[in-house]
C-alpha cells in the first residue's frame, strides 16, 4: 500500500518515468512515444514537501494521457507529459514555464499546487500565449484570461459541507489550518456560510506549514463549546490534528469537517478517528458509480491494485481531458487554439461532464459529501454540478 511520506526523490523520478506517458524532467529526454508526440507540460511540486500530493497529481496525469492514447491520441499523434518542478514556491516559475514553451515546445500547462504559484505562472504564460489548467483547492478571487481551473472554490467545498453538517441549527466552530493565502481567504468566504444558519464562529487558527505539534490549539478548543472543528491541513501532517484530538479526549465531542480530506488521510487514521472526519470532495474512491469505478480501473491498470485514488488524480486527469477537447474543437494543438477553446468549454472530465465558465474560467463540479468509517471514505450525499461562484471576471 502505498504510505504517506516514503517517496524519496528517486522513487519519485522513477514514477515520472512509468506508464505511457513520456516525461521530459529537467530538459532530459526519458523517451519518446512517437515522431511528432503532443506535450503537455506539468509543474509538479517534485521539492516542497508535498511528496503525496505531488505522486496523486503524476497518477491522474498518466490516466488521463493513457486513456488518450488509447483511443489514438489527438489528431492521431500521441499525447506526453513534460514534467518541471514547481518547488514549494513561486521564485523560479518564471524559468520554468518558458523552459516548458520555449524549450520543451509544451502546448499548455496543468499545474502548479501551491496558491502562489498559480497566479504567477498565469502571468508568465500570458506572455508566451499558453493556457494554465489549475485542478488544486482555491480560494477563487483570481481570475486571468490564461487561467482556468477545475479545482474547487469555497462555494463548491465549504458551503455544501457547511450546510449538510449544520443542517440549519447554527452550531458552533472552530477553524484550523495551515497557514497559506487560500486557507486565510476560504476562511473568510467560510464565514459567510456559517451565519446565515445562526452558527457561531468561537475562534480561529492558523499554523505553520508542516506543524506536528497542534496541543495548545486543541487546550483552547477545549475550553470553548465547540462542536465542529472547520479543518484545512491539506499535507501528510493533517492526522495527527485529529489524532491529538483523540489523545486529549475530545473525539466524542467534536465532529471535523474537513476541506481536502481524501484517502490518504482516512488510512493514517484508526476506525473512531474516520468516523467523525466529514468532507466535500469531487471524487472518492467508494464511490460505486460506472464512470468512477472506470477512472480507478485507468488509474490501477497503471499504478497497481493498492494504489489509493484520491481527488488530486481525478481533477488533475480532467485536466488532460479539458486540453484535449479544447485542441479538437479548435482543429489544431497549439496554445493560442486552446485559450480561444477552454472558455467555455463543456467537456467529459474523469467521472463527469464539467463546463469552464466563459466570464471566469473557473469551472462547475459535480461535488458529494463522504464521511470516513471503518474501511472506506464513502459517498453519504450527491449534490450534484456548483458552480464557482468565482467573485471574479475577466
Amino acid at each position: 500500500m502505498i504510505k504517506i511520506n516514503e517517496y524519496s526523490r528517486r522513487s519519485v523520478l522513477k514514477a515520472i518515468g512509468t506508464g505511457s506517458a513520456t516525461a521530459l524532467l529537467s530538459g532530459v529526454s526519458i523517451s519518446m512515444a512517437s515522431a511528432n508526440p503532443i506535450r503537455i507540460g506539468v509543474l509538479v511540486p517534485i521539492s516542497g514537501g508535498a511528496n503525496d500530493i505531488l505522486v496523486q497529481m503524476i497518477a491522474g496525469v498518466e490516466a488521463g494521457i493513457n486513456k488518450l492514447n488509447k483511443s489514438g491520441g489527438i489528431f492521431g499523434r500521441k499525447v506526453v507529459a513534460i514534467y518541471k518542478d514547481s518547488e514549494g514556491h513561486p521564485n523560479n516559475l518564471q524559468k520554468k514555464c518558458s523552459e516548458l514553451v520555449l524549450e520543451d515546445k509544451v502546448s499548455g500547462v496543468i499545474g502548479p499546487y501551491i496558491g502562489a504559484g498559480r497566479k504567477f505562472a498565469a502571468r508568465y504564460l500570458s506572455e508566451l500565449n499558453t493556457p494554465l489548467i489549475s485542478a488544486t483547492n482555491h480560494e477563487g478571487r483570481f481570475c486571468h484570461p490564461n487561467l482556468f481551473t477545475l479545482g474547487p472554490t469555497p462555494v463548491q467545498e465549504v458551503k455544501p459541507l457547511i450546510d449538510y453538517i449544520d443542517g440549519g441549527k447554527g452550531k458552533k466552530y472552530f477553524l484550523v489550518g495551515s497557514y497559506s493565502s487560500w486557507q486565510n481567504s476560504m476562511f473568510r468566504q467560510s464565514r459567510f456560510q456559517i451565519m446565515p444558519h445562526g452558527g457561531i464562529v468561537r475562534g480561529q487558527a492558523l499554523t505553520d506549514i508542516g506543524e506536528t505539534k497542534f496541543e495548545p490549539i486543541l487546550e483552547w478548543i477545549k475550553q470553548t463549546d465547540t462542536e465542529v472543528v472547520l479543518l484545512c491541513i491539506p499535507r501528510a501532517n493533517g492526522p495527527l490534528f485529529v489524532k491529538q484530538a483523540n489523545k486529549l479526549g475530545l473525539l466524542n465531542r467534536l465532529t471535523f469537517a474537513w476541506i481536502g480530506f481524501n484517502e490518504l488521510h482516512h488510512q493514517v487514521l484508526n476506525s473512531e478517528e474516520r468516523e467523525k472526519v466529514i468532507t466535500c470532495s469531487s471524487f472518492v474512491m467508494s464511490d460505486d458509480k460506472k464512470e468512477a469505478l472506470e477512472f480507478i480501473k485507468q488509474v490501477k491498470d497503471i499504478r497497481g491494485e493498492n494504489f489509493p485514488v484520491t481527488y488530486y488524480a481525478h481533477n488533475h486527469a480532467s485536466a488532460i481531458a479539458a486540453l484535449a477537447k479544447s485542441w479538437e474543437i479548435a482543429g489544431e494543438v497549439s496554445g493560442p487554439a486552446a485559450l480561444k477553446s477552454l472558455p467555455g468549454l463543456k467537456f467529459q472530465g474523469a467521472t463527469s461532464i464539467e463546463t469552464i465558465n466563459s466570464e471566469s474560467h473557473h469551472s462547475s463540479l459535480n461535488m458529494l459529501i463522504a464521511q470516513g468509517s471503518r474501511d472506506n471514505l464513502n459517498v453519504i450525499r450527491r449534490i450534484g454540478p456548483v458552480d464557482a461562484n468565482a467573485g471574479c471576471k475577466i
